[in-house]
């Protein structure tokens, strides 16, 4: 009488994605899986029953599921089988699928079994199983080009492909206003331009128990987010290479007229982004606020070897600016200068520059000039007017529209980009050095204004040195002071 065979214990990787019409559902997968053990004399392993949800293969660090799966298969596995209903659902990319498979099997002693594509045994198998992962990786990359030609094209013609933003919501694909929340965007915007900070505003709604779309309180960024975002003009803006990462001037962007509702004003938005780009330009990536200073110089002097800012410390009964990398170790020159000695000598520079009548020398920049700013985003706007008649060209040559749109989308751009070259040319002039210097002098009288003002503040001190100097940098062993002012004309 022959001994009765050991129970083979299996697992299961159950895998969708959500754009692969062609794939069973979770449900399905588990009935195939179950009905191929029964047939199989497997015993499936309730609490092994691996689902990754909506999750694409190409990643299988982004697979929390598999991850797990994974983990338990190197423990001690209960089960020897792994089964799924296709090779591809346990991964799309070939050298991800390889090298799992290679754990499972080599490590764990682990077989990765397809219910629906039988191998047969040998080198042959491993021939075709490698094929099979191949076409899966191509299929992949195929569909997620075909995915975002087809993404690429409703972008222009400005279809929803996102979440709605605060203060609408998305009825028949389209983004609908919620009243309520329209008034509070209207309110952040003009609250804004009027010179609230992101911070106040963001304070300001979350007392009032406002929440975004997540659930989450307002925090600067946040508002930062609304007052970028162009559809609150009636354009939706998209990036088909990834997310924009708050870059907004990404040559990528792709910007389309919607029919959505706008809920502010073109002029409104003009100036409230104005105010951001100026802040921007002001005070620089990551700046503490003024309110957080000990010292109306912090944050802008900076180390004339290495470049970091100087830092206000107090030891010992007195106070002192120092470079914050010589502090880490990262910097050899300390730059230790009194506070009282750093500031006589900027403002007897900055009294020096006012009344003198020599010609200050300067640049004209995107950061000193608006006509500069607006010659900044004509340029990075040409930039994406051409990317997009190349994308255009793309849609037509792959058949996605046909040559009438094709000609009519392409005459549009044509117009827009001769448009934008006129407009920089136009504003290509020479400036004027004697105006400009006489806006530098005004610029920094103004300043000074401030700075001697009995009833100014550390804060008004500090918005206005940052508002009047692109740049200061402090040289102990040179004894060298060197300021290069912003102005606008």
């Amino acid at each position: 009488m022959p001994a009765p065979q050991s129970p083979v214990f299996a697992a299961a990787y159950i895998r969708v994605s959500t754009d692969d019409q062609a794939e069973l559902s979770p449900e399905s997968q588990l009935v195939e899986i179950q009905k191929y053990c029964k047939t199989h004399n497997l015993i499936l392993l309730s609490d092994h029953v691996y689902i990754d949800a909506g999750i694409s293969g190409k990643k299988a660090d982004r697979r929390p599921e598999f991850q797990r799966m994974i983990a338990a298969a190197k423990s001690s596995p209960p089960f020897s089988v792994l089964l799924v209903w296709k090779f591809s659902r346990f991964a799309r990319n070939q050298e991800e699928s390889i090298f799992y498979k290679s754990i499972l099997r080599s490590k764990c002693g682990v077989d990765v079994v397809s219910i629906s594509e039988p191998l047969i045994a040998g080198p042959f198998g491993s021939l075709i199983e490698r094929i099979i992962e191949w076409m899966d990786e191509f299929y992949s990359i195929r569909l997620s080009q075909e995915v975002k030609r087809s993404m690429t094209v409703n972008a222009q013609k400005g279809k929803l492909q996102a979440t709605p933003s605060f203060g609408y919501r998305v009825q028949d694909g389209m983004l609908i206003p919620v009243p309520e929340e329209a008034a509070l965007v209207q309110e952040i915007f003009q609250s804004f331009a009027d010179g609230q900070g992101y911070t106040a505003i963001a304070r300001s709604l979350n007392a009032r128990g406002v929440r975004t779309h997540r659930g989450n309180p307002f925090e600067s960024r946040t508002i930062e987010y609304i007052i970028r975002n162009p559809v609150y003009i009636g354009k939706l803006r998209w990036n088909p290479t990834g997310r924009t990462r708050r870059n907004f001037t990404d040559e990528n962007i792709i910007l389309s007229d919607a029919p959505h509702q706008p809920l502010v004003s073109q002029a409104l938005f003009d100036a409230a982004n104005a105010r951001t780009n100026a802040l921007k330009a002001q005070f620089g990536y990551k700046a503490r606020p003024t309110s957080e200073l000990k010292h109306w110089l912090s944050g802008v002097v900076r180390c004339a070897s290495c470049g970091t800012t100087l830092i206000y410390q107090r030891a010992h009964g007195y106070s002192y600016f120092l470079c914050n990398n010589y502090v880490k170790g990262r910097c050899q020159h300390s730059q230790r200068v009194l506070p009282d000695a750093l500031e006589d000598a900027i403002l007897a520079r900055l009294e020096e520059d006012a009344a003198s009548g020599l010609s200050l020398s300067f640049q004209v920049s995107a950061v000193s000039s608006p006509s500069m700013q607006q010659i900044t985003a004509l340029q990075a706007s040409l930039r994406s007017l051409q990317a997009k008649k190349a994308r255009l060209q793309d849609a037509y040559l792959a058949g996605v529209i046909d040559l009438e749109d094709f000609s009519a989308a392409r005459e549009s751009i044509v117009r827009d980009m001769d448009s934008t070259r006129y407009q920089i040319k136009k504003l290509t002039a020479q400036t004027d050095p004697t105006a400009m210097n006489a806006a530098i002098r005004s610029h920094i009288k103004k300043a000074l204004s401030t700075f001697h003002s009995p009833s100014a503040t550390l804060e008004m001190k500090n918005a206005a040195f940052r508002s009047l100097v692109e740049r200061c940098t402090y040289d102990k062993e040179a004894n060298l002071l060197t300021i290069t002012y912003r102005a606008s004309i």
